[in-house]
């Protein structure tokens, strides 16, 4: 019904015009019959009605048809369907349409070829991550098996730079995954404090290249997620404290409580982020002006929270460290127990 009215009201010339006539000729049939002047009015009127109903509906339906032939067209600019809107169009624009259909069809094209060069990227960047599994497994024989052939510091050394690889890959896998249609998560219960001393020891190298002290506190608490890619999230924000170490004595602390939800709450005692700069930390590229930074590690953490229903928030004081609380979605309880 609106958009018959939207309609009508868009065909407010012609209707204007319509009746402007009906207002003459009743002026003229009052001037030359004045006897029978009051059944013409009505003659005319209802003439008038009937030809500016039957411009309406008449109007109204070539208008829907134009407008869906036209949808079909957008969707698919090819001859076929740039023909069919050729034969509803106004002769005197079927110039624009055919240019409309050049740009689309040319536009159509450079997308499909973007499309299919995106495809093969995505393919290259799994096979060369499958490539290069087999020298980082190959550097982890050498770690397991020849460990008494190295000192501590140089184990630790190419412990620390091995884990910086595969934490780079995981980066580089969740980036090329994050537009695509069908994502292989599985959710379930998980207790948290396990989870994050479990994301402390995979990253235990670095923490102990950088001389971290590790707290836990609050209660052990249960939520409903995915482990693999809250293990991503969880040792992301451990290596983003590790890059603004500014204290003597770094700390990494994790605290879990439970108001309305679970909260889990990752502080460090580095450098911090000024508070202008909060609103900003998840934006892709974003580095707060650190040169060694990629700005790919948090935003990553931001789409993957996002797919996994959790909230963030953030806290920072320069020079005081930085804080951020991961809020789990709130879960009908069930008989689960811990």
């Amino acid at each position: 019904m609106k958009k018959m009215l939207t309609y009508i009201y868009d065909q407010k010339i012609w209707l204007f015009s319509i009746f402007i006539l009906t207002i003459f000729f009743m002026f003229l049939a009052w001037l030359s019959y004045p006897k029978t002047f009051s059944v013409l009015v009505i003659m005319m009127v209802i003439v008038s009605i009937s030809i500016a109903g039957l411009l309406i509906t008449y109007s109204f339906q070539k208008e829907k048809e134009l407008e869906k032939r036209f949808r079909l067209f957008l969707n698919d600019p090819s001859k076929e369907n740039e023909a069919f809107l050729l034969m509803i169009f106004p002769k005197m624009k079927s110039p624009l349409v055919k240019k409309m259909a050049q740009i689309l069809r040319e536009d159509q094209d450079i997308h499909n070829k973007q499309k299919m060069q995106l495809a093969e990227y995505e393919s290259y960047i799994e096979e060369w991550v499958h490539e290069i599994k087999k020298p980082l497994s190959l550097q982890t024989l050498v770690l397991d098996n020849r460990a008494d052939e190295m000192s501590p510091t140089v184990q630790r050394r190419f412990t620390h730079a091995r884990n910086e690889i595969q934490s780079d890959i995981e980066k580089i896998l969740y980036f090329s995954r994050l537009n695509a249609a069908h994502k292989d998560y599985h959710f379930e219960y998980l207790d948290l404090m396990e989870l994050c001393k479990e994301a402390i020891e995979e990253n235990k190298s670095i923490l102990e290249e950088s001389q971290f002290t590790i707290h836990y506190s609050g209660e052990s608490l249960f939520a409903i997620s995915d482990r693999k890619s809250l293990l991503f999230i969880l040792s992301q924000l451990i290596h983003n404290s590790t890059n603004y170490v500014v204290n003597e004595k770094p700390k990494l602390s994790f605290n879990l409580q439970k108001d309305k939800e679970v909260i889990l709450t990752i502080c460090d005692n580095g450098h911090g982020i000024p508070a202008e700069n909060l609103p900003f930390i998840f934006d892709k590229g974003f580095t707060g002006g650190k040169e060694k930074a990629t700005g790919i590690g948090l935003h990553l953490v931001k789409k993957v929270a996002d797919d996994l229903a959790i909230e963030l928030r953030t806290e920072s004081q320069l020079l005081s460290g930085f804080c951020i609380e991961l809020v789990f979605p709130k879960i009908k309880e069930t008989n689960h127990t811990n």
